[in-house]
């Protein structure tokens, strides 16, 4: 595990779980076993498994949807039950496997301005971080249409867009080239890239070890 955010030469932890375990209701074993794990803000991680080895119980750990039965977390140096999650939103930005969980406005434009207009940014701002992140996956032309007739490629893209428009300082993207083309599989990893170097935190749960590499 690489560490890349560092003050005074001294690695900063932005996430950290200590001995954190989690079973489903109705299970024997353990979908999360006593996983102690630092994790810095500007860290870029990759982590791969079976299916149902427990990677995406892993971020909703993280992410304040799911509460550790032993163990604990830390965000950004306070208690992850501190926050609520509209504030760990805030600092931790997360797509999920299924896009369509994600998707609820009435046009793609309106999907990825939502969050911006919560986060209080002005029209012009919005527009520009709208126009910005949809032309770079060549989707603007889809900017009117209902997000619900979209490809699930698209989908998964639009949700892409949203997410990386709040510019959170940690991001989490579980599968997120399942259903996407080549072409916006390069487009990912340069963008995935170019928020990386600003400083943003990327963590990538996938299978797919090509785009890993």
């Amino acid at each position: 595990m690489q560490s890349n955010c560092k003050a005074g030469g001294v690695v900063v932890t932005f996430i950290s779980l200590q001995e954190v375990s989690y079973t489903y209701n109705g299970r024997k074993e353990a979908a999360v076993k006593n996983v102690s794990l630092s994790i810095a803000e500007r860290e870029k991680i990759s982590l791969t498994g079976l299916n149902g080895s427990g990677k995406s119980t892993l971020a909703k750990l993280i992410l304040g949807l799911l509460k550790p039965q032993t163990g604990k977390i830390v965000l950004d140096g306070l208690p992850l039950g501190k926050y609520s999650l509209a504030k760990i939103g805030e600092k931790v930005g997360y797509v999920v496997q299924n896009p369509s969980q994600m998707l609820f406005n009435t046009s793609v434009f309106n999907e990825i301005a939502f969050g911006l207009k919560w986060k209080g940014k002005g029209k012009d701002e919005i527009f520009h971080f709208c126009k910005k992140y949809l032309e770079f996956f060549e989707l603007w032309h889809l900017r009117d249409e209902l997000p619900f007739n979209l490809s699930e490629g698209q989908k998964q893209l639009v949700v892409i867009c949203a997410v990386l428009a709040l510019q959170p300082r940690f991001l989490i993207l579980d599968e997120p080239t399942k259903s996407i083309d080549t072409f916006r599989k390069k487009r990912l990893i340069d963008i995935l890239q170019e928020i990386w170097h600003l400083g943003t935190g990327v963590m990538v749960i996938s299978h797919d070890m090509e785009f890993l590499t």
